[in-house]
Formats: C-alpha cells, structure tokens, sequence
C-alpha cells in the first residue's frame, strides 16, 4: 500500500504539478514538452509569393526539410501577378503536405485572404510569412512547446534575423527585434490562432502598413506573443541592393508615414517594393 501511494504520488508530481509550474516560468517550454506529453498542433504555412523566382526555392527547400511530422504541417504558396517564374518553380516543389495556387490578383494582403480559404480545416495555428523567410531545422518543435507552455496567447511572431552575420546585419536584427517586442508588431511572420481567422483579416486595399492593422484588429480578441528564437532568418536581398543606411531611412519614413497619416491617403500611396 506504501509503495502504491509513493507512485501515485510521485506520478501526480511529474506529470501534473511539475508542468504547471514550468509552464509558469519563462524560457523552459522545451523541457515542459519532454516532462509533459503533449500533441503536435497543426500549422499551415501561408507564403504569398510575387516576382520571387530568384528565392522562392530556397523558402520551400527550408519548410520541406523541417523536423515535424509532414501530416501535421502544411504550406500553401500564392503567386499573385508575378511576371517571372515564380509559379513554375514553385511548382517543382508541390507533394501532399505543400500546395501552390496563382491567386487572381495582385497584392499580399489578397494573397494572404486567398491562402487562408486554402488551408486544411485541421489547422491549429497559420503562419503567414514572406517569401524570402528561411524557416530552420527545430523550429516547429520549439513553436509547439511554446504555445503549450503560453495557453493563453493568440497571435504573434518570433524574432527573425537577418542573414547575415556581419556586425550590420547583427545590429540591425537587434534593433529590428526589440522595436518589434516593444510595440507588439507584426512585420515578416505573423502566426494566429484559428479561432481569431474569422474575426480578422487583411485590407486588401492596403499595400503597405496592412500588417500592423491586422496586429492591431487582433489584439481586440488576443493576447500577443514574441518567441525568441535562433530559428528564422530573413534574407538581406534589400539592404545588399540600397545599403544599411539607406534601408534604415527607408524604414523610417515608412514607419511615421503609416502611424501618421490617415488610412484612407496610405490606400493611394504606390508604394516602392524592394527585391
């Protein structure tokens, strides 16, 4: 009877009262996830994809690769009025858990929307991110942790780095990361829960800032998230082509421009994309 109440006593220790008090501390999720048995949620990835030719296969390469069970994620590619090859190279890369679709129109906040009625009804979290993400090796396991450990969180990205390792690239990624965190932006990645997909989506008739809208319609239903990780990296195609300080002023104006004017002059501004 005495080794009996030990076990159960023991038992009711690691794998109830132990957890808890993990998930309630910071930056331990992964240990949770091996102390407490937990399901693998289902991602879909949504990746609107527009003149990329010249990146789009790496992209899929990286989320074809990824260490989580292949029927437990999905990615779902939207070219969008793309005059190269895009379509044709992403194509090459179609099998049972990544689909590409050619959405009618041009524009990424279209292409998000149109993605989205594209998704597995499994979904538990979409990941919205841009075409020029590279997603690493690990990077599910510890999103899946993460959210088990934060139950109550709804929407909200990860720190994602440049690539590039020189001291540019390294500041920048900091500066970009903690303005991110401060203000609860959503820029490169924005993951969101399923339930909140039907309560928000993006403007279509914005083409630059529908971002930090769509952020801002979410946090009336949601509580935010930042997941630090080493795990997503973004490419530095645009500040090898304009320059760090170029870039850093190109951000800026963008940045007052959207936080100052008024939605309605920001749908008729033609703004610049860089490749």
């Amino acid at each position: 009877m005495q080794k009996n109440y030990t076990a159960a006593k023991h038992d009711g220790f690691l794998y109830h009262t132990l957890p808890v008090l993990l998930r309630n501390t910071p930056d331990v999720p992964l240990l949770c996830s091996i102390i407490a048995p937990m399901q693998n949620r289902f991602f879909s990835f949504v990746v609107p994809a527009h003149n990329e030719e010249l990146i789009i296969e790496d992209t899929l390469h990286r989320l074809e690769e990824i260490d989580y069970p292949k029927e437990r994620y999905e990615v779902i590619v939207v070219e969008n009025g793309s005059t190269d090859a895009t379509y044709e190279k992403a194509k090459r890369h179609e099998s049972d858990n990544l689909k590409v679709y050619a959405a009618p129109q041009k524009g990424v906040s279209r292409a998000r929307n149109f993605g989205l009625t594209k998704c597995s009804p499994n979904l538990d979290w979409c990941i919205f991110m841009d075409a020029d993400v590279f997603i690493h090796h690990g990077f599910l396991t510890e999103l899946n942790a993460y959210l088990e450990a934060h139950p109550d969180v709804g929407y909200g990205t990860t720190t994602v780095n440049l690539n590039n390792t020189t001291f540019a690239g390294k500041f920048w990624s900091r500066f970009n990361n903690f303005f991110y965190r401060l203000f609860k932006v959503l820029f490169t990645i924005h993951i969101v829960r399923k339930d909140l997909l039907s309560k928000v989506s993006y403007d279509e008739n914005l083409v630059s800032g529908e971002d930090i809208k769509y952020g801002r319609m979410l946090s009336k239903y949601a509580k935010f998230f930042f997941m630090k990780t080493d795990k997503v990296r973004s490419s530095d195609r645009r500040f090898r082509k304009k320059g760090y300080l170029n870039m850093f002023f190109i951000n800026l104006y963008h940045g007052i421009t959207i936080f100052v004017l008024p939605e309605h002059v920001l749908k008729e501004i033609d703004w610049e994309v860089i490749r």
